[in-house]
């Protein structure tokens, strides 16, 4: 028998996320990252928006996506006490010009939105709500919206992961499978286990994981600035505009994102720090210059052809398995695919077309 039914590789979003959902079924669970710990630097801030693009389409299974990620973070600060893994201010998408307009209340009608998640607001109440937002034509706040500081969401996870029975390692490892035993070989060190299975959650580096390397999954550089303003800030909600802004205290305002699809390193630049602070220009034009900036980040999201997850099996071998591909929604995304990979894992129920790997076969 196996020392640990699953290894997974990759304690982010993903990995933390299957982790708890193979645990939670009863299954041994060995986590292994070398680039985190408990008390790891990470980015200071997610936004969890089911509204998505110019079109604010709601996302793919959005309830069930929502209710899932909802219920893990209510665990986690019950474990830990915490108030500030989340801010639960609602986001605000306001129209900047007419085609944007037409969009959102478009799409107000055109999908089945969830009883109280969102509403359209005329400029008068977005102007009462927040006197210093730029000048629009109205806009959707989504009451369903709020802003995860994924530093302490995500330290929080593993310590209650560990405190759960979950061994985590947070040093190098490598693995092999041994064919005549139906098991990897997990070296670590000195130390040697063993495990049923491998889940890759390795973000953007499953490529570096010799079996994944073939998918088409691309690399998108983000990266995001923190600015401190002068002054208390008198609003506390999101706002996704062309860009997006979440607050983080009384004065600091996180601003982002660049999209960057050719990249050599992942050093930040002046470049982009120039247009991050041109899209809050274009959120808060009386807010952009009483703000100097604090800290610059960069980091690498993960996007498939449909923008939706890759989990399953590998074709050639049903023990190494894979959870990535995240795209934009991360968060939102993360504990209800997980729990579609652990149900297929366990109980062999079948993955949705559209998010099972083997749909990039041929």
């Amino acid at each position: 028998m196996s020392d640990f039914y699953a290894v997974v590789f990759g304690a982010g979003i993903c990995g933390t996320a299957i982790a708890n959902e193979l645990n939670k079924a009863g299954k041994k669970v060995l986590l292994i990252d070398p680039h985190v710990s408990e008390d790891a630097p990470g980015p200071p801030a997610g936004l969890v928006n089911p509204a998505t693009g110019m079109r604010a389409k709601l996302c793919w299974n959005a309830k069930d996506c929502y209710e899932a990620l909802r219920n893990q973070i209510e665990t986690l600060m019950d474990y830990s006490g915490r108030d500030d893994l989340v801010s639960d201010s609602g986001v605000l998408r306001p129209a900047i010009n007419e085609k944007l307009a037409k969009n959102f209340k478009k799409a107000l009608d055109k999908y089945e939105w969830p009883e109280g998640w969102v509403r359209w607001m005329e400029e008068e109440e977005i102007e009462e709500l927040n006197p210093q937002i730029a000048s629009n034509l109205g806009g959707l706040y989504l009451e369903c919206g709020y802003t995860v500081y994924v530093d302490n969401y995500l330290n929080t996870y593993r310590t209650y992961l560990r405190e759960q029975g979950v061994a985590c390692r947070y040093e190098e490892a490598d693995y092999q499978y041994d064919g005549s035993a139906g098991q990897f070989m997990i070296q670590i060190g000195d130390d040697e286990r063993t495990a049923e299975h491998v889940v890759v959650a390795a973000g953007y580096r499953t490529p570096e994981f010799k079996e994944w390397a073939g998918l088409p999954l691309e690399g998108v550089k983000g990266q995001i600035v923190q600015f401190e303003a002068e002054e208390d800030l008198k609003w506390g909600h999101a706002v996704s505009a062309k860009g997006y802004c979440m607050r983080r205290g009384k004065r600091k305002l996180i601003v982002g994102s660049t999209y960057e699809h050719h990249f050599d390193s992942l050093e930040t630049t002046e470049e982009a720090y120039k247009r991050i602070a041109g899209k809050l220009d274009i959120m808060f034009e009386d807010v952009s210059s009483k703000v100097t900036k604090q800290v610059q980040m960069a980091g690498v999201r993960v996007t498939t052809p449909n923008r939706l997850p890759v989990i399953g099996r590998h074709p050639n071998n049903d023990k190494m398995c894979i959870y990535t591909g995240m795209n934009s929604k991360g968060l939102l995304y993360s504990h209800y695919g997980a729990s579609l990979l652990t149900d297929h894992l366990v109980d062999g129920k079948e993955i949705p077309e559209e998010l099972d790997v083997h749909r990039f076969e041929g």
